[in-house]
């Protein structure tokens, strides 16, 4: 009896209108995120870099690493996950792009288009299909997780409510390629150096949109802090409703936001097929 074949989907789709934002963010190596699989399917737009007169193809690696390559659509996200589970591959499912409670974005066929695909639009498109894994960026991708089970996740995690740590994908897939268990790769993800940079930029950001929460330079330095400048900044600029814990600081605030919240067999790791 032959093994499984195995398949990557990688959706990439950020929608970022500041240029400098949409530079760090379409840098990241997610050709890893393709590598050991039968076949990959990668769903991104191409995005060029242009310095003086030349012209530099930022996703070149990745689509030269995909078997197929097309738009981050909702429609082309749900038309390929289908079409791996008929065609009877293992799924492993990458979303790289900003989320809400039981949604995330996607583009409407050009960057510049932004729109977004809900858990309800998912499970009417998409049979049950063996979904090894998924993973993501996208701020609330825990609440996506009873969806991937319903159409088959082994296991899936998702942020609690904002994502404050996109940078914790490069340790997660090597922990994930090394053949770690997906739990313990989600443990590994985080990491001091993938906080401190986001915790460093935390005051500055505060800082720049002082106005909308009454802040000031010193109040902005405190934003990490357990103080009453923290409570207003965050609740302004990320948390919604009830997310603000009271007893945490901004910074143990970031990090409860954060944590991956886990449904399924913790133990699955990338060898495991059935």
């Amino acid at each position: 009896m032959s093994e499984p074949k195995t398949a990557a989907l990688v959706f990439f789709y950020y929608g970022e209108e500041s240029y400098i934002n949409r530079l760090a963010q379409e840098t990241v190596p997610i050709h890893n995120s393709m590598t050991g699989y039968d076949k990959a399917v990668l769903l991104r737009h191409e995005t060029d870099l242009e310095i003086g007169k030349a012209k530099f193809e930022l996703s070149e690696k990745a689509e030269q690493k995909a078997d197929v390559v097309d738009l981050p659509t909702r429609e082309n996200f749900v038309k390929y996950l289908h079409q791996l589970g008929q065609e009877g591959y293992v799924v492993d499912l990458y979303i790289f792009s900003h989320g809400w409670v039981d949604q995330f974005l996607v583009s409407k066929g050009t960057y510049e288009d932004p729109s977004t695909i809900n858990a309800a639009y998912i499970e009417a498109h998409v049979e049950p299909l063996k979904l090894r894994m998924v993973w993501g960026t996208n701020c609330y991708g825990s609440t996506l997780n009873d969806t991937w089970r319903r159409l088959g996740a082994r296991v899936c995690g998702g942020a609690r409510f904002v994502s404050f740590y996109p940078t914790q994908y490069k340790n997660f897939i090597q922990a994930w390629l090394r053949g770690d268990t997906y739990s313990a790769a989600v443990t590994k993800a985080v990491t001091k150096a993938v906080r401190t940079p986001v915790q460093v930029y935390i005051p500055a950001d505060a800082l720049a949109i002082s106005q909308r929460w009454g802040g000031n330079i010193l109040k902005a330095a405190t934003v990490l802090g357990k103080t009453k400048a923290a409570k207003a900044y965050f609740q302004e600029r990320w948390f919604g409703g009830e997310e603000w814990q009271e007893e945490l600081s901004g910074k143990q605030n970031m990090n409860f936001s954060s944590q991956f919240l886990l449904a399924g067999d913790r133990k699955t790791t990338k060898n495991t097929v059935w």
